[in-house]
């Protein structure tokens, strides 16, 4: 394997916010997928009006947020996906639509210092943060605050 210097590096991107770039080395071009690097004041959000069961893939977000939840949330494990690395963050926020919901959580989230909420407030922000432990494979709650 050769060594690859800064110097012999060139990179193009396609359009904006692409993960695609286009690197040559020594005359040789390859198209690489990268994964987002946050930057500050970039926030990586997921929206989701209403769902037992949210769609929500940690490669493409940070941050979560449900809004009028009109029924149980049976499992935030099984639409769950993405490739989390060690202590990357995940925050959730929880509307329900005036009548407190149940929240399961599923296999994928345990308590880190902080139990799980188990319902929401009827009509409170429900704020739910988590890091990811790559030692138990799951998403540890280590804070979860409701809206006074």
């Amino acid at each position: 394997m050769a060594d690859v210097k800064i110097s012999d590096l060139s990179a193009s991107t396609t359009p904006a916010d692409s993960d695609i770039f286009e690197m040559e080395v020594s005359g040789v071009s390859k198209k690489v997928t990268l994964q987002s690097v946050i930057k500050k004041g970039t926030n990586r959000i997921t929206t989701i009006t209403s769902h037992a069961t949210p769609t929500i893939n940690t490669d493409n977000c940070d941050f979560v947020t449900v809004t009028a939840q009109a029924e149980a949330i049976t499992s935030m494990t099984t639409n769950l996906s993405g490739t989390p690395t060690n202590f990357q963050k995940l925050i959730i926020r929880i509307k329900d639509d005036g009548t407190a919901r149940a929240i399961s959580w599923g296999a994928s989230f345990e308590a880190k210092g902080i139990a799980l909420p188990t319902t929401t407030v009827a009509s409170k922000v429900l704020t739910v943060g988590f890091l990811y432990d790559t030692v138990t494979s799951k998403w540890g709650c280590v804070a979860a605050l409701n809206e006074v």
